[in-house]
């Protein structure tokens, strides 16, 4: 099976909403039943002492690969929480006919703390390429789902009521935005993230969905991460472009793709992703001397 599958509209309509109800399944046995709800025991780090795993993320992960295995015949994933158990094997899959890619928890952090702002997501990717992406905002009850050439769209889970998606291409005086710089060396994170915060009205969430649903809905302009992963930018990826906006890496403005490394920034525009890019990492900056 190839990507064109998804240039079928039934088939895309039976993977939207079984996506939608395996999400909404996982957050309801497992998810939503830990939030506010985990004791110390529950919860670990990974690579660095800010980067936490509970024992949520772990189940939850394990449920919806369980339930994705043979979906549409894919039988291979990456998921966040086996990669590092694994040791980022992984990397032998990125370039895989289909593979399925799976954050249980987005916002981990935010989860472990009792704030709102967490999600789960699932990208299902070709040869590196995201081509459908979907993530569910439980305590919001939003379905946010884009498909590699047939638009963006947010659902109420309430009222069922979809919306497409677009982006506002107008340029606001104030540019408002969030991400952060982690996975830049710390000779040059400092003074990357100044630029943003002198120069821009940013501010910082925690989770790359989160984001990308606000951004989708031009609540912010820009989003800077100062590395890429497959489960968190591929939604960025496939959803800021489907709704109209724009997404590149950093280095040499190329498209993300699963083998990618560096920073990443997404914009409204291509004016404000030029002027970002600018403010972030000036053509001057020695970090540039670096990546190239």
């Amino acid at each position: 099976m190839t990507n064109n599958f998804i240039n079928d509209k039934k088939i895309r309509d039976e993977i939207v909403n079984y996506i939608k109800n395996l999400l909404k399944k996982v957050n309801q046995e497992i998810i939503l039943k830990y939030f506010n709800n985990l004791n110390s025991n529950d919860i670990s780090t990974k690579t660095s002492d800010d980067d936490f795993v509970s024992i949520a993320d772990k189940k939850s992960e394990e449920l919806i690969c369980k339930k994705l295995l043979g979906f549409l015949n894919v039988k291979k994933f990456i998921g966040e929480e086996s990669s590092y158990l694994n040791n980022k094997q992984y990397i032998t899959l990125l370039n895989e006919p289909l593979v399925w890619v799976v954050d249980p928890i987005d916002g981990t952090k935010n989860y472990i703390n009792g704030k709102d702002t967490f999600c789960s997501m699932i990208s299902l990717v070709s040869f590196s390429i995201p081509i459908a992406t979907f993530i569910y905002y439980p305590l919001k009850k939003i379905y946010v789902y884009a498909f590699k050439g047939f638009g963006a769209y947010s659902v109420k889970i309430d009222t069922n009521k979809i919306t497409k998606l677009s982006i506002n291409q107008i340029t606001p005086k104030l540019i408002l935005g969030s991400g952060g710089t982690k996975g830049i060396p710390d000779p040059y994170r400092k003074s990357i993230l100044d630029n943003l915060r002198n120069n821009t009205k940013r501010f910082f969430i925690g989770s790359a969905g989160i984001e990308t649903i606000m951004l989708a809905n031009n609540e912010t302009q820009f989003l800077f991460y100062g590395r890429v992963t497959p489960w968190d930018h591929s939604p960025l990826d496939l959803i800021t472009r489907e709704a109209g906006g724009y997404v590149y890496m950093i280095k040499n403005k190329e498209n993300f793709n699963l083998n990618a490394n560096g920073p990443i920034l997404a914009a409204s525009n291509n004016e404000i992703w030029d002027r970002i890019k600018e403010i972030a990492i000036p053509r001057h900056h020695p970090y540039l001397s670096d990546v190239t």
